[in-house]
């Protein structure tokens, strides 16, 4: 496993391995993701044989809303949780505009979005076309890694390289909201907490919460 920096030549780096169908770790605003092409089955079969036996569906990164609206439905609520949390450690499940590979989605109607507050990931992510996945890295079951060094002992020659940012600034992994025509599902509560998922929807106005 290779281990880089964060200098923009390293970064180049990684997303040309994750271009090729290659798996990699990097720094979030959360906790350290696996990146690869999330339209690639290549990249998504060796994703999965690194992280081991999984049911659920892999979250997608962006690199900003405008990429999120080309992969899934962003209705007025979507938008508005956008608007306010993003960047960030909030992942918005959708209905997804395209097919992705079934290995992505688990068989689910709906794929999880997040456009994240760090530069080294949003840098990653832009170099990669404005998409890459972004599980957590570490195996099933497992406690994610908060660091590259983490990584290094938990994964090792199962990915092809590392971003080193450092330590995570954050132990928990993202606020999780299903959006839908009745309104949010909080899937799994994080960094923001449900009252402030709350607040933000409260101004919309009733005519547009279907929109």
């Amino acid at each position: 496993m290779k281990v880089l920096t964060t200098r923009s030549r390293d970064i180049e780096r990684a997303a040309r391995i994750v271009r090729a169908g290659g798996v990699v770790a990097f720094p979030t605003d959360t906790v350290y993701g696996l990146a690869c092409d999330p339209r690639n089955p290549k990249g998504l079969s060796k994703l999965l044989l690194v992280k081991g036996k999984r049911g659920k569906p892999i979250p997608v990164l962006v690199a900003s809303q405008k990429f999120a609206d080309r992969i899934a439905v962003m209705d007025s609520k979507a938008r508005a949780l956008a608007s306010r949390f993003w960047p960030g450690p909030l992942t918005l499940v959708l209905k997804p505009h395209v097919r992705f590979p079934r290995s992505l989605t688990a068989g689910r109607r709906t794929i999880g979005v997040r456009c994240p507050k760090n530069r080294i990931a949003l840098q990653l992510i832009r170099k990669c076309g404005g998409f890459v996945t972004g599980t957590s890295a570490n195996l099933t079951g497992h406690s994610p890694c908060t660091s590259a060094a983490m990584v290094g002992r938990c994964l090792g020659d199962r990915i092809d390289a590392t971003i080193d940012g450092g330590r995570s600034p954050r132990r928990s992994a993202s606020t999780v909201v299903r959006v839908h025509s009745r309104g949010v599902t909080m899937l799994r509560e994080g960094p923001i907490r449900e009252s402030q998922i709350r607040r933000v929807l409260s101004v919309i106005p009733p005519s547009d919460r279907r929109r």
